[in-house]
């Protein structure tokens, strides 16, 4: 392990390395058992196979455990998993929405026993945070940097120090997936959308986070880091990956392992 400065805390000390999207994530996204073993990778030239990660030596061993106990574990424990089980799904179903359309229904997240709105907050600024450090990659895949400004990536550390609160100039959204089997799809933070706001997307299995930077106030009544924390269930986040996958998969070749599978 290298020995530099934390990229969170500034510490000098011996630097673990990284993940960029949570170890347990890519885990959910194997099959040991079944005749494709590794994640598939899907770009827009080629699709094939890999158990590589986005790794970077960037924390310090308190600030990775920092990150791990602010919202990682949490998060990662109400996901959707590939047993089938859902828990923030069940706990959205289970309550009643304050209110309803066609495709989305909004929830006061803080009314609702056993959902932990700081934690969210927490997991989604560190991934935004993260994402917006340096470029991440693998011999595969390209995870680019993303451009928040300075101001913001201050708040966001300050409030994964526990110095600061979660910064008021940016709205979070958070979307749960209607389907009781959503895709298990990764994708890293990038940015969605430019004018008349930026708007920033992650997904994990389950759940979409997005960040509004420079948007009008309305998104506060939507967003889960302004009062009273709201939280979206929605088949938004399926149709979104669909229309994803259908601009990616015509032009994006087959290769390696994968296309030897598959052929």
């Amino acid at each position: 392990m290298p020995t530099a400065a934390c990229a969170l805390c500034g510490t000098v000390a011996p630097l673990i390395n990284s993940h960029f999207l949570p170890a347990a994530l890519y885990q959910e996204m194997n099959e040991p058992t079944g005749p494709i073993q590794n994640m598939i990778v899907v770009r827009r030239d080629a699709t094939f196979q890999s158990g590589e990660q986005f790794v970077m030596p960037l924390l310090c061993q308190a600030c990775e455990i920092r990150f791990q106990q602010g919202g990682e574990d949490w998060v990662l424990g109400m996901r959707y998993r590939s047993d089938g089980s859902f828990p923030l799904r069940d706990l959205l179903v289970s309550a009643k929405a304050v209110d309803n359309n066609a495709d989305s229904s909004v929830y006061d997240a803080s009314a609702i026993a056993g959902i932990d709105i700081e934690k969210i907050c927490y997991f989604a600024a560190s991934l935004f945070w993260r994402a917006g450090i340096g470029n991440w990659s693998t011999r595969f895949a390209n995870a680019p940097q993303i451009n928040l400004k300075t101001d913001l990536m201050t708040g966001f550390r300050n409030y994964l120090l526990g110095v600061g609160s979660f910064p008021a100039d940016a709205f979070l959204v958070v979307s749960v997936a209607k389907e009781s089997q959503p895709n298990r799809v990764l994708l890293a933070p990038h940015k969605a959308q430019d004018v008349p706001f930026s708007r920033y997307e992650a997904h994990i299995p389950g759940m979409m986070f997005e960040l509004f930077v420079d948007a009008d106030s309305k998104f506060s009544a939507f967003s889960i880091n302004t009062a009273p924390g709201h939280i979206v269930l929605t088949t938004l986040i399926n149709r979104r990956l669909t229309a994803l996958a259908a601009s990616l998969i015509p032009n994006s070749e087959l290769k390696g392992s994968l296309k030897k599978k598959l052929s």
